[in-house]
């Protein structure tokens, strides 16, 4: 799995809402996904340099923010007019523009 390491560092910085948002009620802390993030950004996103516990942390809340993003559709979650999931390549833009949408359901 290759990360996308301008997403990662987006999230971790001035993105960091959404990892605060993903952790919300789960008992973790969003400075301890923030430090894995940043492990993974000082060692050029080799996830398998993680620990075990890094590595869970890792899958249960930045990989949910950085791979299989779902769309939001035209209208709300269900109206989405591509596969439902956001292309990887949009992803950044995405959370810079606060509006999760695939390829097919933007404007153009």
């Amino acid at each position: 799995m290759e990360l996308d390491l301008d997403l990662l560092a987006y999230l971790i910085t001035k993105g960091s809402r959404h990892i605060e948002d993903a952790v919300e009620g789960t008992g973790y802390l969003p400075k301890t996904v923030i430090g894995v993030g940043t492990y993974l950004l000082d060692n050029e996103g080799d996830v398998d340099l993680l620990t075990a516990k890094q590595k869970v942390t890792f899958e249960k809340f930045l990989q949910p923010l950085m791979f299989d993003v779902p769309c939001q559709g035209l209208a709300g979650s269900g109206t989405c007019q591509g596969n439902g999931l956001i292309e990887a390549d949009l992803l950044l833009k995405c959370y810079r523009d606060d509006e999760f949408r695939c390829r097919s359901c933007r404007p153009e």
